[in-house]
């Protein structure tokens, strides 16, 4: 049967704190200790179920993560540094994941580039291949999921973006590079960059063919790999030459149609993730049809042109838009995941604009994985949006607001929750509680050093498990309320 999340309202019954309130919400008595196991679904997967995405016990998830970024878009193509050793290469990844873990993450979405992938036609490169696989397994061996995402930028390196081998091209290119801090432009200005989009969506050359093989490659090799939730078949698609409105309801639709279709029969239990176009993502709106498939998840971009451009963006700009996406979930009764959303460290208001971000992600129940974690002392064409420093130090006015508590999967129906980032206060309520269901919360240790306190409304919680809340209701709850706070 299909279920809808609710956003509740804000009352004095209910202890969650309207943003910027003062109040204090009712008092809830202190959560009794008990025992716990970390539950173990029999399936890693999740499923749609209208707007939600459930695991294979039936809780309601929701997906916070990262992008395992931009250094992935240029040789050796992980998104860190390492020593030119498979042992430096491991020491290296593990501490990559170790500290998105400590944020508290649940998904990475992890780029790949098909010229990584396939530098030569017909054959595969197995070591990027080893090591991509090696970021996919030890993310899960940290309870993080993942999502297989082809990443393009305008069209391929030879153009100073990343994600299309050359050798796709039927015309002579120049040599890869990647230093452009406006690499944007060439979107519009570049009519190179057009023509090559325009060949491929037409197969006039034979790339579209060699990408469904490519992607039919890729869906076999992780059908049965432990976390990988599903596959992105292509990050913000670019029209070529074409009408924006005309080409996102005749060819792109249609184009998600049949990748759902061929990506589904490799995979049957794969979550299929859609993305619109970069220009989509800064209006959030888009001209694209509901694709026919199963499994999809539409997952969109929103940026703040004024953020991106040198700007001090409105942090109420983040609900209004991210709102208008939540909206068309609704519309096409499926989830939402907001692939990318950040802002350049050096904002002075980062940490603010940030907040307001997550706040709109929470409260209109939106996936999100926040663009981008790179650990690297060189970027791509100059951006400065990872989580990281060239210096490999943390951003830490962002890195505080993303390393924040969530309810990774709750054991009931409506789940409706916030976090008060200045109070340092997290509540949860929800209802129809499953029967000896757990219900987990991830709370980042960093945000509580002295510890935390937990009140509920009735059950017992377990807090022995790192970084993690486990809650368990009385038998014949109705309904559950928690709050965390600092002791």
């Amino acid at each position: 049967m299909q279920r809808f999340l609710r956003i509740l309202p804000l009352t004095a019954s209910f202890p969650l704190l309207a943003c910027g309130s003062t109040d204090e919400p009712a008092a809830l008595p202190d959560a009794p200790r008990c025992e716990i196991a970390l539950p173990a679904p029999p399936d890693e997967r999740l499923a749609p179920d209208g707007t939600v995405l459930r695991d294979a016990l039936g809780r309601i998830v929701f997906l916070r993560g990262v992008n395992a970024g931009g250094r992935s878009k240029f040789a050796p193509f992980v998104p860190f540094d390492f020593a030119s050793t498979e042992a430096g290469f491991q020491e290296s990844l593990d501490r990559y994941l170790d500290r998105a873990a400590a944020w508290g993450v649940s998904a990475l979405r992890v780029p790949f580039v098909w010229a990584a992938i396939e530098p030569t036609p017909g054959t595969d490169d197995e070591i990027f291949l080893a090591r991509y696989d090696a970021l996919l397994d030890g993310a899960w061996k940290r309870r993080i999921w993942t999502i297989v995402d082809f990443h393009q930028d305008i069209y391929s390196d030879v153009y100073c973006g990343d994600g299309f081998p050359g050798w796709t091209l039927p015309f002579p290119t120049p040599e890869p590079h990647h230093d452009c801090p406006d690499w944007f432009v060439r979107y519009s200005q570049d009519e190179d960059v057009k023509a090559a989009f325009d060949k491929f969506w037409t197969d006039e050359h034979g790339a579209r063919t060699a990408f469904r093989a490519l992607w039919e490659r890729i869906a076999a090799r992780h059908a049965t790999r432990p976390g990988v939730l599903g596959y992105e078949p292509i990050n913000e698609p670019h029209q070529g030459t074409a009408d924006l409105k005309t080409w996102e309801k005749t060819v792109l639709t249609p184009f998600y149609t049949e990748m759902a279709a061929l990506l589904r029969a490799k995979d049957p239990t794969a979550l299929v993730f859609f993305d619109a176009t970069g220009t989509d993502a800064i209006g959030a709106a888009t001209y694209l049809d509901k694709p026919e498939g199963e499994g999809l998840v539409f997952a969109p971009h929103w940026y703040d042109s004024i953020a991106l451009f040198g700007g001090t963006p409105a942090p109420s700009n983040a609900a209004t838009y991210l709102s208008k996406w939540a909206d068309k979930g609704r519309e096409w009764n499926m989830p939402v995941l907001i692939g990318e959303s950040g802002v350049p460290r050096h904002l002075e208001t980062a940490g603010e604009y940030v907040t307001a971000v997550y706040d709109a992600m929470d409260d209109n129940a939106l996936h999100f994985t926040y663009w981008e974690y790179s650990d690297s002392k060189e970027t791509w064409n100059a951006e400065d949006l990872s989580l990281i420093d060239d210096e490999g130090q943390e951003a830490t006015a962002i890195t505080s607001v993303v390393a924040r508590p969530y309810p990774r999967a709750v054991a009931g129906e409506a789940p409706s929750f916030r976090y008060d980032a200045a109070a340092r206060r997290f509540a949860l309520a929800y209802d129809a509680p499953t029967e000896n269901g757990v219900t987990e919360i991830i709370v980042p240790e960093r945000n509580y050093p002295a510890g935390y306190r937990v009140e509920l409304s009735n059950g017992c919680v377990d807090a022995t498990h790192p970084g993690v809340l486990l809650v368990r209701p009385s038998a014949g709850a109705t309904r559950v309320e928690l709050s965390v706070h600092p002791r």
